[in-house]
């Protein structure tokens, strides 16, 4: 079987075949449309992260629920930051 990168070890159960035409298939797509799958999936990832955050912090207002989500996704540090650059600190 040729060595198919990243997709060898998560398509473990995949016949060498269908990952070849899997690969073939996601060459051939245009730029645009790899472009608008990529977005389309940030989008759903970032709702997940938010209805997650929600969910644990019921009672939160949407500059609280902001300020979380900055700071799982990017870190404390920006999180940090921009509670400074609120306050005007």
């Amino acid at each position: 079987m040729p060595h198919l990168g990243h997709l060898s070890a998560a398509q473990s159960d995949t016949s060498p075949r269908a990952a070849q035409r899997y690969l073939e298939r996601l060459r051939a797509t245009p730029p645009r449309e790899k472009l608008e799958r990529a977005l389309r999936l940030s989008e759903r990832v970032r709702d997940a992260a938010m209805a997650e955050i929600r969910r644990q912090l019921p009672n939160a207002d949407e500059r609280t629920l902001a300020r979380e989500f900055v700071r799982r996704v990017y870190g404390e540090r920006l999180a940090a930051r921009l509670d400074r650059r609120e306050r005007g600190t």
